[in-house]
């Protein structure tokens, strides 16, 4: 698998229906990114213990304080992003797994 200098960001609210396919998307790319950022917009149901269940060293979470919205969740996963590109991806939606490439 080759790593390159993308950082996916996901912004997510309450998506524990959809969050696992959308993961699961990402890390069957044929190229992987650097980094997956999921930014957590304080969602309700069992959205981040998904994620967490995950514990792959590529998924960074980071949770907002109060719930601000999706852009503002992006915002603040391209602040931590490390990545010299950047890719969004919806919460309820997946990627081909050529896609990144």
């Amino acid at each position: 698998m080759n790593f390159n200098p993308i950082s996916v960001i996901i912004p997510t609210y309450n998506r524990v229906n959809t969050i696992a396919y959308c993961l699961d998307s990402v890390m069957n790319q044929t190229l992987m990114p650097q980094e997956i950022i999921v930014v957590d917009d304080c969602s309700l149901d069992d959205t981040l213990l998904v994620v967490k269940h995950y514990n792959h060293p590529l998924v960074k979470i980071i949770q907002l304080q109060k719930n601000s919205g999706a852009q503002k969740a992006r915002n603040a996963g391209i602040k931590s992003a490390t990545g010299e590109w950047i890719a969004f991806l919806d919460s309820d939606d997946q990627w081909m797994p050529e896609y990144l490439e």
